[in-house]
C-alpha cells in the first residue's frame, strides 16, 4: 500500500526549489464527470464562488440524471450538472437545472444590468443554448426574449457548441460570439456568428459569411473552443477559435495549401462599421507562427508580464507540425509584441524556450475549462494549468493521464512542477470559503500512479479530486488612478492610469450605472460599492482587457456613474477608483441606443483585406477606421 507520505514527498521533490507541494485532499466519485464543463461564479452575491460543473458521467457512483421529456416519459441521460455551494463548512451538491451538453461553455456575465451575474449556455448537442437570468438567489432560467437574428431580422435557430462574452462594438452592451454547428430537426448548419446585443433580449448575428470559414462558407465545427480578448489593445476584442472541421467541402488549409480538418484562428476586431456589421480578418497565425490545429484548447494571458497578451495554444497537429502521418499534440506559447503606431499591429513569436514546446500532452477536453492560466502561487505572474494523457513526459517517467503546473516568470513558462491531474478534464478553482483563495481541483479520467491508488482512498478512475493551495491568498491590487471622462455627444472616452505598484500584466474592469434607473449599463461582474466594493463574482480578466483607455459608443442618454478597478492575474479586484458622472445629452433616462452624431471624426487606422495595419491606401477594398469608433469602406481603382 502507498503511504499519503510519500505521495506528498514526491510531489515535493517535482517542485524542487519551491519547497511546495500540491497535495490531495480529498475525492468525490459521484462527481465524475468526463469532457466536464462550468465556471466558478459567484450566484447570490454573498462573496464567496459557487462552482458549476456539468459533463458525462463515466462511474455508477455518478449516474446520468434521470428526467422527463416533453411527452412526460422518463429519460435517462448520458449527462449531468451540478452547483456546489458552500455551507460554512463544506460543499452542498444540488443538480443544476441544465444539463449543458458536453464540453460545455458556461460563460458568466450580467446580460440585464440588474448587478447579478448571468450565464450564456451552449454546448455539445445542446439545443436549449441562450442566456439565462440570474434571479439573485442562484436560480437561473432562460431568459423568454432571447432570440438570434440574422442582418434581415429574421429569427433564426442557434445552437452552438462554444461560445464566449464580449463588448465587439463598444457600446457598452454585451455580446456573444459562437461557433459550431447544429443539426436541429435534420437541418445542419453551422452555428458561427457575432452576436450583437440589440437591448432587448435579441442578438443580431453580424460576421460576414466565411469569416469564420473558408472566405466562402462557415466552418462547421467540432471539438472547439473559442475565446474573446483585446489581442492588440486598441480597444475593440479580438477572437480566437480551434477545432475540427466537419464540412466535406470547407477544409481548413495550411500555408502550402494542404487540407487539414483542423483550424487555429485568430481574428482581429477593426471595429464597428456604418452599417453596424463587425469587420474581422484572419491574422493567419494558424498558416504562420503557429499550425492549424483541433481538439485542443488555448489561454490567453501575459505569461511575461510584458504588457501584451500572450498566447498558449495546443491541439492535434497536422502534417505541418509534425512528419506526414504521425499524429500528437504540439504545445506552444506565442509571445505577443506590439507595434505602437495606426492599428496597434500585434505580432507573435514563437518561444522555443517554453518547457512543454512540441511535448505530446493531452488535455481532451475543448471548453473554457479545460486549460486555465492563473496567478496560483501568488507572485504575480500568470501560471499554468496543463492537464492530459501526457505521452512526452515532462520529468522523463511513464506516460500517463498527468498533471502540470507551469509558473510563470519574466521569461515565460520555462519551468514545471508534476501535480495530480487527468485527461479529458475539467479545471476548477475552489475558495473554499476563504474569500479570494484558490485550491486547485479537477474532474476527469485519472490515472497517475504517482498521485492514485486502488489499495487507498486516493483511488484511481474518474471522480472530482480537490487539492489544497500551499500558498498564501493572493494580495490584492491597488486601484488605478486619475479615471478620466471625455464626452462627444453620445460617445464616452475613459482613461486611467495604473498604480504604481500594478504589474505590467494586469487588466481592468470598469463599470457605467444609470443614475436615473440604477441599472449597470455594461457588464460589470464585480461588487460595485459597499464593504465589498471591487470584489470579484467570477474567475476572468477585467472587461476592459489591459486596455488604459477606451471609447464606448452610442449611450442612450442619461447621467451614468463609472469607476474602474485593477484586477490582478489571480483575478482578484481593487476597489473601483471613480470618476465624475458622465452626463449623455441632457441627462435624462434612455430608454434605446440614440444615434451617434459624433463631428470631427479623423482617420487613426488603415486596414487592407488581409486584416493588416497600412500606411497607404492600397488598390482595391480598404478599411479606415475613424476616431469616432466606426469604420468606412474605401476602394481605390487605380
Amino acid at each position: 500500500m502507498k503511504k499519503l507520505l510519500t505521495l506528498m514527498a514526491t510531489s515535493c521533490l517535482a517542485l524542487g526549489a519551491n519547497a511546495q507541494s500540491i497535495t490531495i485532499d480529498h475525492i468525490d466519485q459521484t462527481l465524475a464527470n468526463d469532457y466536464a464543463g462550468g465556471c466558478e461564479i459567484d450566484v447570490n452575491n454573498n462573496g464567496l464562488k459557487e462552482i458549476i460543473v456539468s459533463g458525462k458521467p463515466q462511474w455508477a457512483e455518478a449516474p446520468g440524471r434521470v428526467y422527463e421529456d416533453k411527452d412526460g416519459n422518463e429519460v435517462q441521460s448520458e449527462l449531468q450538472s451540478w452547483i456546489l455551494k458552500w455551507n460554512g463548512s463544506a460543499y452542498d451538491k444540488t443538480e443544476f437545472p441544465e444539463l449543458c451538453g458536453l464540453r460545455a461553455h458556461i460563460i458568466p456575465a450580467d446580460f440585464n444590468g440588474d448587478g447579478f451575474v448571468d450565464l450564456f449556455i451552449a454546448g455539445e448537442a445542446y439545443d436549449n443554448s441562450g442566456v439565462y437570468l440570474n434571479d439573485g438567489k442562484g436560480n437561473f432560467k432562460l431568459d423568454p426574449n432571447f432570440k438570434v437574428k440574422d442582418l434581415e431580422g429574421n429569427v433564426v435557430n442557434w445552437y452552438p457548441r462554444a461560445a464566449d462574452v464580449a463588448d465587439f462594438n463598444q457600446d457598452g452592451l454585451p455580446d456573444i460570439v459562437t461557433i459550431g454547428w447544429s443539426a436541429v430537426d435534420n437541418n445542419r448548419q453551422a452555428n458561427c456568428g457575432v452576436l450583437l446585443n440589440q437591448g432587448d433580449g435579441t442578438f443580431k448575428n453580424v460576421l460576414e459569411k466565411g469569416v469564420i470559414g473558408n472566405g466562402d462558407v462557415d466552418f462547421e465545427m467540432a471539438l472547439c473552443t473559442v475565446r474573446a480578448y483585446d489581442l492588440n489593445k486598441d480597444g475593440y476584442p479580438d477572437i480566437l477559435l480551434q477545432g475540427n472541421v466537419d464540412n466535406a467541402d470547407a477544409k481548413a488549409t495550411t500555408a502550402g495549401g494542404v487540407e487539414v480538418g483542423r483550424t487555429f484562428m485568430a481574428l482581429q476586431n477593426v471595429g464597428p462599421m456604418d452599417d453596424g456589421s463587425a469587420a474581422f480578418f484572419d491574422m493567419e497565425l494558424g498558416t504562420g507562427v503557429s499550425h492549424q490545429m483541433g481538439n485542443g484548447n488555448f489561454a490567453v494571458a501575459d505569461f511575461n508580464n510584458d504588457g501584451t497578451p500572450d498566447i498558449f495554444v495546443t491541439g492535434e497537429s497536422p502534417d505541418d507540425a509534425r512528419p506526414a502521418g504521425e499524429w500528437g499534440f504540439y504545445p506552444q506559447l506565442l509571445i505577443g509584441k506590439i507595434t505602437k503606431g495606426d492599428g496597434n499591429e500585434v505580432s507573435y513569436t514563437d518561444n522555443t524556450s517554453f518547457v512543454a514546446r512540441a511535448k505530446d500532452i493531452r488535455p481532451l477536453n475543448s471548453n473554457n475549462v479545460g486549460i486555465r492560466a492563473i496567478d496560483y502561487n501568488g507572485d504575480g505572474f500568470y501560471d499554468l494549468f496543463l492537464d492530459g494523457w501526457t505521452v512526452d513526459m515532462l520529468d522523463g517517467s511513464d506516460n500517463t493521464q498527468a498533471g502540470w503546473f507551469l509558473p510563470g516568470s519574466a521569461a515565460g513558462l520555462t519551468s514545471y512542477t508534476r501535480i495530480p491531474g487527468a485527461s479529458e478534464q475539467g479545471i476548477f478553482f475552489f475558495d473554499n470559503g476563504v474569500e479570494n483563495a484558490l485550491n486547485y481541483a479537477f474532474t476527469g479520467y485519472h490515472s497517475d500512479k504517482t498521485y492514485f491508488d486502488d489499495e487507498t482512498a486516493i483511488k484511481q478512475g474518474r471522480s472530482m479530486v480537490f487539492t489544497k493551495n500551499p500558498w498564501s491568498v493572493s494580495i490584492r491590487p491597488d486601484a488605478p488612478t486619475a479615471p478620466t471622462a471625455k464626452v462627444d455627444a453620445n460617445s464616452v472616452s475613459l482613461s486611467w492610469t495604473p498604480a504604481s505598484s500594478a504589474m505590467k500584466n494586469v487588466t481592468y474592469e470598469f463599470y457605467l450605472k444609470n443614475k436615473q434607473t440604477g441599472k449597470f449599463y455594461n457588464n460589470v461582474c464585480s461588487f460595485v460599492g459597499g464593504e465589498r466594493d471591487g470584489q470579484r463574482k467570477v474567475l476572468r480578466e477585467g472587461n476592459a482587457y489591459m486596455n488604459t483607455a477606451l471609447t464606448i459608443n452610442n449611450l442612450p442618454e442619461g447621467t451614468y456613474e463609472w469607476g474602474v478597478q485593477t484586477v490582478n492575474a489571480a483575478f482578484v479586484g481593487s476597489t473601483f477608483a471613480k470618476g465624475d458622472d458622465i452626463v449623455i445629452g441632457n441627462g435624462a433616462t434612455g430608454i434605446n441606443n440614440a444615434t451617434s452624431t459624433k463631428s470631427n471624426s479623423v482617420e487613426v487606422a488603415r486596414y487592407n483585406l488581409s486584416g493588416q495595419a497600412v500606411t497607404k491606401l492600397q488598390k482595391g477594398v480598404n478599411l479606415v477606421r475613424m476616431s469616432d469608433g466606426s469604420v468606412k469602406k474605401m476602394i481605390v481603382v487605380k
